[in-house]
């Protein structure tokens, strides 16, 4: 270290002037005509405008994600299986993670789908009794 930094000072030393120099300079940067002004606001305001129509965008999924979550989250508790705690502890520790979004999707494909259980599902229509012949 004590044989490093004098060399590095000298460096620095000998590209001063070199510094002060462009710091001196006078560089001036001129348009040409109003036509480039204009079209550098258009192309500005485009990307306002779009990065606004993406935030917009962003948040609606965003909402239809947590509102899909809160959904699957209720059928979990609500539906009696097997891996009920597991679920449970996946879809409640996920919010936390910021994978709610694919938690909520691998619940809806795996349980929910399936059908597994009784309460909370779909229930299938009972069939209807024969009717009784009478001899």
């Amino acid at each position: 270290m004590k044989k490093i930094l004098p060399k590095a000072i000298a460096l620095a030393a000998a590209f001063s002037p070199l510094a002060a120099i462009a710091q001196t300079d006078l560089y001036s940067y001129s348009t040409t005509s109003n036509i480039d002004d204009a079209a550098a606001g258009a192309a500005a305001a485009g990307l306002g405008i779009g990065m606004i129509i993406l935030w917009i965008l962003m948040m609606a999924v965003g909402l239809f994600f947590l509102i899909f979550w809160i959904i699957m989250l209720i059928d979990c508790v609500k539906r009696e299986f097997d891996q009920r705690g597991t679920w449970l502890a996946i879809m409640i520790i996920s919010i936390f993670v910021g994978l709610s979004w694919l938690a909520a999707i691998l619940y809806y494909f795996l349980v929910k789908r399936k059908n597994l259980g009784t309460k909370g599902g779909p229930k299938k229509p009972e069939a209807p009794a024969a009717p009784k012949q009478e001899e």
